[in-house]
């Protein structure tokens, strides 16, 4: 097919076979169920006992693999791709975003402090936590 890329699924991440296309990868169906859940059949894209319907097979499927573009669009997930370097990032889907943020509910993370030591959100059960973001852009 191609050559190995990086594929991020919920907070995991793998090694893939990927064929580098415009703004995409093209990923063989069978690496992408094994490595999602995600299998396709006639009834659209199935893990488990939930299929979801791909309203355009065409732009999902070619001779080369599947679109991990269109593959993000038909689970309802967000991707973002970098096919020069070979990485896609599936991000968690908008409807369990919004449950998070309507729990005020932070996810589990873990991130170095200023002395570079690992300190997780964890550690800060059952007391009050501030959480502050910010970008510099």
């Amino acid at each position: 097919m191609g050559t190995d890329a990086t594929l991020v699924d919920d907070d995991r991440e793998v090694t893939v076979e990927a064929t580098p296309t415009g703004d995409t990868l093209l990923v063989a169906a069978d690496d992408l169920a094994r490595e999602t859940g995600w299998t396709l059949r006639p009834a659209g894209l199935c893990r488990a006992n939930v299929c979801v319907p791909v309203r355009d097979r065409d732009a999902l499927v070619t001779d080369e693999g599947i679109d991990v573009r269109a593959f993000g669009a038909a689970i309802g997930r967000p991707v973002a791709v970098e096919p020069d370097v070979g990485v896609a990032v599936l991000g968690a889907a908008p409807t369990e975003v919004q449950a998070r943020l309507d729990a005020r509910t932070a996810p589990p993370f873990t991130l170095p402090d200023l002395d570079g030591h690992p300190v997780s959100l964890d550690d800060f059960a059952g007391r009050k936590r501030l959480l502050i973001a910010w970008a510099s852009w």
